[in-house]
């Protein structure tokens, strides 16, 4: 299994302000809980982070708590050891869209966790050649599994789809070890008619006459 190193650090300091430093630092302010654990306050570098996250949402985090940044009040007396973290959530602002925030799940390799995972479709459905039109209902499903056979995505091949037809959670091939959380029969995709609507408005727009703007002329 691989698992990306992330450098991290203890802090004391909490709120607005501390949080406000850090960030113009380079830093994002976050926390590590688990169960049994005690959440600890950390701060993370940002071009750190978003290197770890393009190995994709759910990479197990190998974390490497090292000395506080510069600026930064470190705790004292918690105990290191190799820990392993997901991330569960990451907050941003709300119109500037920076990250203000990062949450990391503490787990043991050797206890399944249940993560949300994208669903990618493949290929056209053969159904559009007659005005199908593809209903996307869900885009990500849960699934359970040790937290490094977790996958990065699952593909649904929608390619077979034809008018009236549709796929549902229990469609998706999961890699061995992975099991699907949630309810088999959850939509994922359907292929439905055209809609009346649409089809009555351009028939309408393609035989309706030119409307006149204005009083005809009267005859003398």
């Amino acid at each position: 299994m691989d698992t990306i190193k992330l450098s991290v650090h203890e802090r004391e300091e909490t709120g607005n302000g501390p949080a406000r430093r850090l960030r113009a630092q380079g830093l994002i302010p976050g926390v590590t809980y688990g169960k049994d654990k005690d959440a600890t306050s950390i701060s993370v570098a940002l071009d750190d982070l978003k290197a770890a996250m393009t190995h994709g949402h759910n990479v197990v985090l190998e974390l490497d708590f090292g000395k506080a940044a510069k600026g930064a009040k470190s705790a004292k007396g918690k105990a290191k050891g190799t820990r392993y973290a997901v991330v569960k959530q990451l907050q941003f602002h709300p119109t500037r869209r920076h990250l203000l925030h990062v949450d990391l799940h503490e787990i043991d390799l050797a206890v399944e966790i249940e993560a949300p995972v994208t669903i990618e479709l493949l290929g056209i459905p053969a159904g559009q050649a007659d005005g199908g039109v593809l209903e996307w209902e869900r885009r990500e499903v849960v699934v359970r599994a040790l937290p490094g056979d977790i996958p990065a995505m699952l593909e649904l091949d929608v390619s077979g789809l034809m008018i009236g037809h549709h796929l549902s959670m229990g469609a998706l091939t999961v890699p061995d070890g992975v099991t699907v959380v949630d309810d088999p029969d959850i939509l994922i995709v359907a292929l439905v008619p055209p809609r009346v609507e649409q089809v009555v408005a351009e028939a309408v727009e393609e035989t309706a006459e030119p409307e006149v703007i204005g009083s005809q002329k009267s005859e003398e």
